[in-house]
């Protein structure tokens, strides 16, 4: 999380972050506090401008998995290590939550497993297999972060429970969330308590920071517009294709199930989807619909998710 005397931005992990905090620090000062943390209540003065970050969901799975095969990231860091781990919680900042954290866990007896979905970033078979692993009741509790915990793992995927966790829920409160049991009561939570102003889109980073920007009455000089425009992408993967390379018909529709939540309010479509767009129209540059950025505008209707 980055903090600044006018904007409080939230990190998704994944979805470009790395690369905002440090064009946000440069243009407006202020400081990271808590990387991936949810927002502290005092934050919540002054009127400050809360700012959130979003990404392709199908995009987001293969740059989580691609990040675990070069040895980095949570998820890579819980699921492969076995039994109970203590270390690398966050302990000196949440002593109380990361308690309830570990008596909440099980022990990991699946590691190996995961070690070998890791091995090879341009190995689509195994991120096939990671995916279905990571979607599979059985190996929920080795994730950790909660997610077992809370009903909507039985519907939505990791990415909507970390929207939800990061944009919904002030730091401490997650009774609401966990009782979150139908995707229909997930888009009601949503729309009441998501307070993000504005989402920055991986896809569309820069243009989309810079709108923020404006809406945040932060004025920016045309230098600093030509800064942001060159600036190279930081805490990138190793993967070397897009990801369409990676999905076959079978989990392109798992994920476009259990992620229903984000592809329905920001309107993104599958690989496949995008493909055939190209196909057709050679101007075709991957758009993602019409769906607002901007915070509670859900678009697109609900049934019952993946399991």
């Amino acid at each position: 999380m980055f903090v600044s005397d006018r904007i409080v931005f939230l990190e998704l992990q994944k979805t470009g972050c790395t690369h905002i905090r440090k064009l946000l620090k440069d243009l407006v000062g202020g400081e990271l506090v808590d990387k991936h943390d949810q927002a502290s209540p005092r934050l919540f003065r002054n009127d400050r401008f809360f700012l959130g970050s979003i990404r392709d969901p199908w995009d987001w799975y293969v740059s989580k998995w691609a990040f675990g095969c070069d040895g980095k990231g949570a998820v890579f860091n819980n699921v492969t290590k076995e039994g109970l781990r203590i270390r690398g919680r966050g302990w000196k900042a949440h002593p109380y939550l990361r308690l309830i954290d570990l008596l909440e866990s099980r022990p990991n007896r699946h590691a190996q497993e995961w070690r070998r979905t890791y091995q090879d970033a341009n190995d689509a078979g195994a991120f096939r297999a990671w995916l279905h692993m990571l979607h599979d009741p059985d190996y929920w509790p080795d994730i950790g972060e909660g997610y077992r915990q809370c009903a909507l793992s039985q519907f939505a995927g990791l990415l909507t429970y970390r929207y939800m966790k990061l944009f919904t829920c002030k730091r401490g409160e997650l009774r609401e969330l966990r009782a979150v049991a139908t995707p229909a009561q997930l888009a009601e939570h949503e729309s009441k308590r998501c307070f993000i102003d504005y989402f920055v889109r991986n896809e569309e980073l820069e243009a989309s920071l810079l709108e923020a920007l404006r809406l945040a009455k932060v004025p920016v000089s045309q230098e600093a517009i030509a800064d942001i425009m060159s600036r190279p992408k930081t805490n990138t993967s190793s993967k070397k294709h897009g990801a369409s390379y990676y999905y076959d018909d079978e989990t392109e529709k798992l994920v476009a199930e259990r992620e229903r939540f984000i592809i329905g309010k920001f309107g993104y479509r599958a690989p496949s989807a995008k493909a055939a767009a190209a196909a057709e129209s050679p101007g075709y540059r991957g758009g993602q619909g019409t769906a607002s950025i901007h915070s509670g505008a859900f678009v697109g209707q609900y049934s019952p998710g993946f399991g």
